[in-house]
């Protein structure tokens, strides 16, 4: 069974992969027809506007050889040497009133040159001669001129006297603030000085401080050491003091049995053992002289001076200086101490600071999550927002598909607006209202046909229901418009009404109000012209290739 089941599987995926292959040879096969058909349409359209570009230079070429032609008649060539002679006489008649007007103008210019000397001196004359009515008119002038002079220099001598007061008061101002600048220069001078002596007592003491740290640190070795040997001194003594002491206890037990053993022979050898003890105590007066004498050589032997007094100077000297010494070991245990202290209070100091930034970590932390938060939100809005951008732009795209699939299903042409359309000739947000207004056109014409058609009577067989004709009154295209608009005004127009916000579809009144406004501020007549007469430089463009 196992062996029957293994070929009708092999049988199941190699019909599976039959099927898949033939879906997508079909589903390649109708991209290709599309894309041909899209091909011979657009080869189509290209050929039907070379067809008309060169019906249209045809028809230039005609009107240009037509012309060039009567140009060149008889009786076109008389009527040049006619219209030659007549511009002969009327130049030769030019000159000759060019030159009398320029004479005229002459004779002017000295007249009127006569005319002004002549009013100079007579109004030299007049100046001369005065009348009573002109010399009281004048003496009153002058009065008038004398008082508004007095008035105006009593105005200025008292404005001079304002600015002499608040001048003097601005000297003394500055006089009193030159005497607080010079106290402050000297209080200044005064506390930089102090300034730079506190900085010098600090830097010395800084030098000082290092200074005694490092003496700090050679005693505190000293200390360590003479301690070390003071803990192995005192082992040693004390150990020594313990021989001793048992050597002592000893020599008494010793004493004692000697005594209680020797006071029944008392009286019998009481000279002789007074003799021993006193050969005793002399020989060890001699063995401590020798000792001492030994000791004092080897002290003249390493000192190297053998005047007794000079060493004991020395050693006098020694002592105080390893008092001295003394005195300063425990001055430094002193400062020790307090330093020891002071780093105490700095690693109080230090575990308070540590304890204020684990606080501001703690709370900074606090921040930062909350950031984090913050930040996750705005994350997600702006998912959200995103999301709602691309569902926003599959309806559009979906919209310019259809409208796409609408501009095709309905046989619209687009020759008109190819020279706005460039390379892209499919339908974006930036030629929507392009493919729009020929869509609507295209419906006006079909309903316009309709009409036509329900006109003559044919409406029986194509539509039954009477009360669904259109009841449209269209006018002629002419009477809108006499000619159609300009491409490149269009298209300029077009350009400069593009905004740099996002595209979005307008609603139905938005499309009424923007129309209304269009219609009632610009005046859409200047773009009702040919290329011919735009005034545009890619018109011209446009004419000088189409006469070369």
């Amino acid at each position: 069974m196992a062996y029957r089941k293994q070929p009708i599987q092999d049988e199941l995926e190699l019909e599976t992969m039959a099927e898949a292959e033939l879906s997508r040879l079909k589903r390649q096969y109708r991209m290709m027809e599309n894309d041909r058909t899209t091909y011979a349409e657009k080869a189509r359209l290209q050929l039907r506007n070379q067809q008309n570009m060169i019906e249209r230079l045809e028809f230039e070429k005609s009107e240009l050889v037509l012309a060039i032609k009567t140009s060149k008649s008889e009786s076109n060539a008389k009527k040049d040497e006619e219209m030659d002679e007549k511009l002969k006489c009327l130049l030769v008649k030019r000159s000759k009133y060019i030159k009398m007007i320029n004479n005229e103008k002459e004779q002017i210019d000295e007249l009127q040159e006569q005319i002004i000397k002549v009013s100079k001196e007579v109004v030299g004359l007049k100046m001369k001669i005065r009348t009573d009515a002109q010399s009281r008119e004048i003496t009153e002038k002058h009065h008038r001129m004398i008082a508004i002079l007095e008035n105006r220099l009593d105005v200025a001598t008292k404005r001079f006297n304002v600015v002499v007061a608040e001048n003097a008061q601005l000297r003394a101002r500055i006089d009193s603030l030159l005497k607080e600048r010079a106290q402050f220069n000297i209080l200044w001078a005064k506390m930089i000085g102090q300034l730079n002596t506190g900085k010098m007592v600090i830097s010395d003491i800084i030098e000082q401080a290092t200074i005694t740290f490092n003496q700090r640190d050679e005693e505190l070795n000293k200390i360590y050491a003479l301690r070390e040997r003071g803990t192995r001194d005192l082992k040693t003594h004390t150990s020594e003091m313990c021989e001793l002491q048992r050597t002592l206890d000893n020599e008494l037990k010793l004493q004692e049995f000697l005594g209680i053993k020797g006071q029944y022979r008392e009286t019998a050898d009481l000279n002789a053992r007074k003799e021993a003890e006193l050969r005793t105590k002399q020989e060890e007066k001699e063995n401590k002289i020798a000792s001492y004498s030994e000791i004092l050589n080897l002290i003249k032997q390493f000192t190297g001076e053998n005047d007794i007094d000079n060493l004991s100077t020395y050693f006098l000297k020694q002592e105080e200086e390893n008092f001295a010494l003394f005195s300063y070991v425990n001055e430094l245990n002193d400062e020790l101490e307090g330093l020891q202290i002071r780093v105490a209070q700095l690693r109080d100091d230090i575990d308070e600071a540590r304890a204020l930034n684990a606080r501001r970590g703690f709370q900074q932390a606090e921040t930062l999550e909350k950031i984090a938060k913050d930040l996750e939100e705005q994350e997600k809005k702006a998912n959200d927002a995103e999301e709602n951008l691309v569902k926003c732009n599959e309806v559009i795209e979906k919209l310019l598909e259809g409208i796409d699939a609408l501009f095709h299903s309905i046989g619209c042409d687009n020759s008109s607006i190819l020279n706005l359309l460039g390379d892209n000739t499919h339908v974006t947000m930036n030629n929507i209202m392009l493919y729009l207004g020929i869509i609507e056109k295209r419906i006006t014409e079909m309903l316009n046909k309709v009409h036509w058609v329900d006109v003559n009577g044919k409406s029986d067989t194509i539509r039954l229901d009477e009360e669904r004709k259109p009841k449209l009154n269209i006018p002629v295209l002419s009477e809108i418009a006499s000619t159609q608009p300009c491409s490149l005004c269009v298209e300029k127009e077009v350009l400069q009404s593009v905004s740099e916000g996002l595209e979005v579809p307008l609603t139905r009144q938005d499309i009424k109000e923007k129309l209304y406004t269009a219609q009632s501020i610009n005046d859409n007549s200047q773009l009702l012209h040919n290329v011919s007469g735009c005034y545009l430089p890619a018109a011209r463009k446009i004419m000088q290739k189409r006469y070369q």
